[in-house]
């Protein structure tokens, strides 16, 4: 996919709703912020994004490959920063169902690179926020 569009709807409360290609992601604030903490915060959706890109370009080596792969976990970390304003030091484990050979553990570290939402953190972005 050579680009890509979300879209975000306010559903009730301070519940969102990002649907892209048929598919939903809730957000909400917690209580303490004013939210109903009826779903992940945004920033835990964006460790999930995280998490998911490499857990998916994993697996898909992993099957193509013949490396045994159901059952992985992938678990991401991150610090809130500068007063809460933002997220750095992020950190991800992929925890394999059984041990890899050192051949195996070369190519799953290599599946690394198709990560785009890694990549994307680890290379920064521009962001345009426009209110209209």
């Amino acid at each position: 996919m050579d680009s890509f569009k979300v879209t975000c709807h306010n559903t009730r409360d301070t519940v969102f709703c990002a649907e892209a290609r048929g598919y939903q992601l809730f957000c909400d604030a917690p209580s303490s912020m004013g939210g109903t903490d009826a779903a992940m915060v945004p920033p835990e959706s964006l460790l999930a994004a995280l998490g998911n890109c490499l857990g998916v370009v994993v697996a898909i080596t992993c099957k193509n490959k013949g490396i045994p792969y159901e059952g992985m976990t992938v678990t991401v970390t991150a610090d809130a920063v500068d007063g809460g304003k933002r997220l750095d030091n992020f950190r991800v484990e992929v925890k394999m169902p059984q041990e890899l050979d050192e051949r195996q553990r070369r190519i799953v570290e290599g599946a690394k690179e198709l990560c785009k939402v890694g990549h994307t953190l680890a290379h920064g972005a521009k962001v345009e926020e426009v209110i209209l």
